[in-house]
């Protein structure tokens, strides 16, 4: 919560907030009247949001995959959407993002798993975009 959120949620004014915030001098105690302590502790803190899977991770897998699937025609927008993201965080994640949420991981390994055997011309993508994603992908592929 910022001192703003706090100050509105307690009825004080954000200056008063900011100093209860800011970290006292050594040796220096603080008076605060009992009723601003009492208007500030009685905020409940916001509910954190629980992740489906916590922490980040290596990103390579991911990347492989993503440009597994590329290669394959699917276009990023397509994958975007069946992964509830962004198309540019697709990207780049498939252009090696360093980390990422391991729910994220997880569901582009399911999407992999879902789709690679798949045309994507056949499940609603345009033959261009499936050309344009191939051929894209055939350019950022090193060759040996």
């Amino acid at each position: 919560m910022s001192a703003q959120d706090i100050a509105d949620k307690a009825g004080l004014s954000v200056t008063l907030v900011r100093q209860l915030l800011r970290v006292p001098e050594q040796d220096q105690a603080r008076n605060i009247a009992r009723t601003s302590a009492e208007a500030v502790l009685g905020i409940p803190a916001p509910a954190r949001r629980e992740p489906k899977a916590p922490g980040l991770i290596g990103s390579a897998e991911a990347s492989r995959l993503l440009a597994d699937l590329a290669r394959a025609g699917w276009p990023a927008p397509a994958l975007a959407q069946r992964l509830a993201i962004n198309s540019r965080t697709v990207a780049e994640v498939r252009e090696k993002r360093p980390r990422l949420h391991l729910d994220l991981a997880l569901r582009i390994r399911r999407l992999h798993r879902e789709l690679i055997g798949l045309d994507p011309v056949s499940q609603g993508i345009r033959p261009a975009d499936a050309t344009r994603t191939r051929t894209a992908a055939a350019r950022r592929t090193p060759r040996p």
